[in-house]
C-alpha cells in the first residue's frame, strides 16, 4: 500500500520532471541513478514537498545523500521530518 507521503513524492516527482504519470516509479526506484535528479532538481523537490506537506520542516544540516538514495528512503526520511502525525 502506497502511503501518503509515498503519493506525494511521487506527484512531485512527476511534476518536476514533467513526466505523464508515476506509474513506474517504485519505492526501489533510484532517485539519482534513475530519475536523473541532481542537487539543484533536489532542492526543488524538497521545496515542492514543503508546500505539499505542511507538517514537513526539513533541516537541510541533517541531510545526507545516502539518506534518500531510493523514493522508499526518500519517505522514511520525510517522515523522521513531519512535525505531526500524517494518515497513511
Amino acid at each position: 500500500m502506497t502511503s501518503h507521503i509515498d503519493t506525494q513524492i511521487i506527484d512531485a516527482i512527476v511534476e518536476l520532471l514533467d513526466m505523464d504519470d508515476g506509474s513506474s516509479i517504485t519505492p526501489d526506484t533510484r532517485i539519482e541513478d534513475d530519475l536523473g535528479l541532481d542537487s539543484g532538481l533536489l532542492l526543488e523537490l524538497f521545496m515542492a514537498l514543503e508546500e505539499r506537506l505542511p507538517a514537513l520542516e526539513i533541516d537541510p544540516s541533517e541531510l545526507r545523500p545516502e539518506q534518500f538514495s531510493t523514493v522508499q528512503s526518500l519517505s522514511a526520511l520525510i517522515a523522521s521530518f513531519m512535525k505531526e502525525d500524517v494518515p497513511a
